[in-house]
């Protein structure tokens, strides 16, 4: 993991963005798709996730 990675890492450290469907502070988190393990904010209430494409190396 180099310096620009732990930097994008670091970015999630502070707060999740509010969910778009319920307003709920969302939460850091990875999730697999068909790219990979991408990283994505889930909101703890109602499971919506976003995924933030490119955080992690393939």
């Amino acid at each position: 993991m180099d310096d620009d990675d732990l930097e994008e890492l670091e970015a999630f450290d502070e707060p999740g963005p509010a969910c778009p469907a319920c307003s709920t502070e969302m939460t850091p988190d990875g999730v697999d798709t068909a790219e990979g393990l991408e990283s994505c904010h889930r909101c703890p209430r109602c499971k919506l996730v976003i995924v933030v494409p490119g955080l992690w190396p393939h």
